[in-house]
């Protein structure tokens, strides 16, 4: 039996700042395990939401509507 292909990957960049941005790092203990092990490292990007403009992303009421 041949197998079929599955769905293909559909990114959401304010799904993924939301599940892995620094404020949900910052809101939970190990979150802030992380992004203290990620400054001592000397990570230039210590979460996903430093790579997108955030202030954009907050000022636009299209992404929070849905939390």
């Amino acid at each position: 039996m041949a197998k079929t292909q599955g769905p293909t990957y559909q990114p959401s960049k304010i799904r993924r700042i939301r599940k892995f941005g620094f404020m949900k790092r910052n809101s939970t203990s190990d979150g802030k395990k992380v992004l203290r092990r990620r400054r001592i490292k000397g990570r230039y990007k210590l979460t996903v939401s430093s790579e997108f403009g955030t202030v954009s992303i907050v000022k636009n009421k299209k992404f929070s509507r849905r939390r």
